[in-house]
This record gives structure tokens, C-alpha cells and sequence, in this order.
């Protein structure tokens, strides 16, 4: 069944019981993590075509992230009845369904992996282009997204994501438009991060 969220509507919170998958349709959903000291962090944002929401498929276990949509987003929700009859009548569903989990695992060791690059523009130029890896477009892809937001996902203050995210539009790299970040140019962020290697 589709559900549609609107901007800053959450699917589910973190300790929720557990409930159903989600693929996104439309819009997009940011990956909201529980911090020891900060307390709920954006952590990701999933884009068109991602899967989320599987951790109750393995465990059955209350919710360990929430999702919250980042723009009016549309999902394709399936409720964990409809999952378990699904994989009783097709016998390779099983797999197929905990493949979602090892793609979601690559997403987590590459957010942790940019956010071990030393320098805050180096993290950021990372953050900019994980983001774009979901989409399809070989244009610009505009992200909804502030510079606030930007700066909470690579662990920089808000003052230096500022200055960097202008040094990397006055490069022609992206574009900065209210509550949205558009990457004109990822091959010269690529370049950035090659040359600083």
C-alpha cells in the first residue's frame, strides 16, 4: 500500500514495535540515529528507490532508527504480515528480502568511513557525493537538504560547513538554493577528494 508523509513526518520512531518495509517512491527520508549525547542526529538520507525499514524482519525487535521525510515523500509501505506470506510462497523471497540488509550495511560503512576522513572539507565533498549515489539523474541532483543538516551529517560545526559548502559553489561544484544543496559538477568533487588522498 502507498503512504504519503509530509515534510518532517516520521515513518516509525526509534523503540516502536516492530512493523513493515518501506520503499521510496517519491521524495526523500532522513536516517535519524539515537546519540549517547546529542540525542536524534541525521545520520543519511535515503532517495527514490531505496528500501528501509527491514531491521524487524531479521528480530522482531523494536525500531533502532527512525526515518523522517526530508521533503512530501510517498512510500511503498508492506506490512510485516504481507513480508512473511510473501516468503512462505516464494521460496527465494527470503534471500532476497535480507539482501536489503547488506545493502543498507554498505551505506553505513561508507557514512562511517567518510566520517573518518580527517579534514571537514574532505568530509563534506564525501557527504555530498554518497548522497548523489542513489540517484540515477547524470545531471545536477538537488538535494533537500540545509546546511545545518549538512554539517550534523559530517560532524562539522555549522560555521565551517557554511564556508565550505560556499567555497565549493564559487568552484561551480554545487549550487546552494534555500533548504536545498545541488551538485552541478560530482566529478570535481571526486577530483577534490582524489588530490587530497
Amino acid at each position: 500500500m502507498r503512504r504519503f508523509y509530509d515534510t518532517g513526518a516520521y515513518t516509525h520512531h526509534i523503540g516502536d514495535e516492530a512493523s513493515g518495509l518501506f520503499g521510496l517512491c517519491e521524495g526523500s527520508f532522513g536516517v535519524m540515529v539515537a546519540n549517547r549525547r546529542a540525542g536524534l542526529l541525521l545520520g543519511h538520507i535515503f532517495r527514490r528507490g531505496a528500501w528501509f525499514g527491514q531491521g524487524p524482519l531479521l528480530t522482531r525487535k523494536p525500531r533502532g532508527l527512525a526515518f523522517r521525510a526530508m521533503e512530501p515523500s510517498t512510500v511503498l509501505y508492506l506490512p510485516l504480515g504481507a513480508i512473511d506470506l510473501i516468503a512462505r510462497e516464494l521460496p527465494d523471497a527470503r534471500r532476497r528480502l535480507m539482501s536489503l540488509s547488506e545493502y543498507n550495511q554498505a551505506t553505513v560503512i561508507e557514512a562511517i568511513s567518510d566520517l573518518l576522513l580527517r579534514r571537514a572539507d574532505e568530509r563534506i565533498a564525501a557527504l555530498l557525493l554518497r548522497l548523489c549515489e542513489a540517484d540515477t539523474a547524470t545531471g545536477p541532483v538537488t538535494h533537500v537538504v540545509t546546511q545545518a543538516e549538512m554539517a550534523e551529517m559530517s560532524n562539522v560545526s555549522r560555521p565551517t560547513a557554511n564556508a565550505v559548502l560556499r567555497r565549493f559553489a564559487r568552484q561551480g561544484a554545487i549550487s546552494i538554493g534555500y533548504g536545498t544543496i545541488t551538485v552541478t559538477d560530482a566529478a570535481a568533487l571526486e577530483d577534490f577528494l582524489a588530490q587530497e588522498a
